[in-house]
């Protein structure tokens, strides 16, 4: 064994040896590439350095030729509040654009990015949104932009801008509207001669939705719907100025107390509503069915005051035996006499035949008429009903008109917006 130890020891430092030269080879391949890919960056660089020292960015590619073609695409990172009393609404956006400067064609493989305002370096596309109020760019921690020069001339540029636009709103059918809040993009000083824009991979791709949750409203593509909870409010307060209905007339304070409440709830609800809308020359839906849920908080407390100048019994037109039977009907006490002397077993009065049946024990029955005699006495009066027979019949016509005036206004309003939409058309 120990004549191999040299042999072995020897192995080892050959191909420890061997080991250490393929590492450096890799080693210095790696730092060849590297030093290649510098290189070529550099050359790269000084390649778009000379490009842009003889530019002149105030005149766009192709000048006296075929327009500059550019190809729009948006990603749409989040929506902010949409504002009816302005009527406006914001987003926070990716606004990404691509056109072919023939200017910046060179011989490398590889494109040439830079984070820098291209504004001030070369000529790009004067895009503007016709219809925003307020914009700004983000410049933290420093410009949030990118370029991106391909070989061919290629210039593709992006930006993240906050947008306030304005969006012209037809509020007749709040809160069962749709509204269109387009964003309109143009060039601001060329023509379509000069700049043609074009939404990148078609008109059904050029729009990017990350989050398509919202605060308010319902995002479905491009599409909102409103999320209002103004009318629940207002049926909630029609059914409880109902409960007054199930409250005994006596209770005066309590039944006034309730309507006065939910009268004044409801004027307030109105103002709340109007106070977050935009002035406007004409009456919302939303102000109808306010309107209209406050007539039938106002007819529950005009109910009550019937009540309290009314009979409480039941009238004679609303008895369920008609007029003729009642007029018809006589009265009449049967005296009732057993011919034989054993006892009586059965004595029946009927009253509508005007007859007394009278059975006793020998079989004998006698039926003897006799008209019945007035009473000196006074008659006793009769106890109040509990419940007032105006408060029987408001607990099931209320309920009931209010919900056939719930299913007429959601099935109009909802046929008018039908016949308002329009199709969306990306511009």
């Amino acid at each position: 064994m120990k004549s191999f130890l040299p042999l072995t020891a020897a192995f080892l430092t050959v191909v420890s040896l061997a080991s250490n030269g393929v590492c450096e080879e890799e080693a210095e391949d790696e730092s060849d590439d590297m030093r290649s890919s510098m290189i070529k960056a550099y050359n790269l660089s000084r390649i778009i350095n000379e490009r842009l020292n003889g530019y002149d960015r105030k005149v766009r590619p192709n000048a006296g030729g075929p327009p500059v073609l550019v190809k729009i695409e948006f990603k749409v990172i989040s929506f902010g509040e949409i504002k009816e009393a302005n009527m406006e609404y914001s987003m926070d956006i990716f606004m990404r654009q691509w056109w072919t400067d023939p200017r910046f064609k060179n011989n490398y493989s590889i494109p040439f990015n830079i984070a820098a305002d291209p504004t001030k370096l070369f000529w790009i596309p004067d895009t503007y949104f016709w219809n925003v109020k307020d914009a700004k760019y983000h410049y933290v921690t420093r410009e949030n932009m990118r370029i991106k020069i391909s070989p061919n001339g290629e210039v593709y540029f992006s930006t993240r801008i906050t947008l306030t636009v304005q969006c012209d709103m037809d509020l007749r059918l709040f809160p069962m509207d749709t509204q269109y809040c387009p964003l309109i993009i143009e060039s601001y000083a060329y023509t379509t001669d000069d700049v043609d824009y074009h939404w990148k991979g078609g008109n059904n791709q050029g729009i990017e939705i990350v989050s398509s949750e919202m605060a308010q409203y319902d995002l479905l593509d491009v599409e909102t719907h409103t999320k209002s909870q103004t009318n629940s409010k207002a049926i909630v307060l029609v059914v409880l100025s109902w409960c007054c209905f199930f409250i005994s007339p006596a209770a005066v304070p309590a039944r006034v107390a309730l309507s006065i409440t939910t009268i004044l709830t409801s004027i307030l609800l109105k103002g709340n509503v109007n106070r977050d809308m935009p002035k406007v020359s004409y009456m919302k839906a939303v102000d109808y069915f306010l309107l209209s849920s406050f007539a039938f908080i106002f007819a529950a407390l005009i109910e009550f005051i019937v009540v309290l100048n009314t009979n409480p019994e039941w009238p004679a037109w609303c008895k369920r035996k008609g007029k003729k039977l009642l007029e018809d009907k006589k009265e009449i006490a049967m005296e009732c006499e057993a011919q034989s002397q054993g006892s009586v077993d059965l004595i029946v009065q009927v009253m509508d035949e005007g007859v007394c049946r009278i059975r006793n024990n020998k079989g004998n029955i006698k039926l003897k008429p006799q008209a019945k005699p007035q009473s000196t006495t006074l008659p006793l009066e009769k106890p109040k009903p509990k419940v007032h027979w105006i408060d029987r019949i408001s607990r099931i016509i209320f309920p009931v008109l209010y919900v056939i005036f719930i299913i007429s206004y959601t099935i109009y309003y909802g046929v008018l917006r039908d016949d308002k939409k329009l199709p969306v058309k990306a511009k």
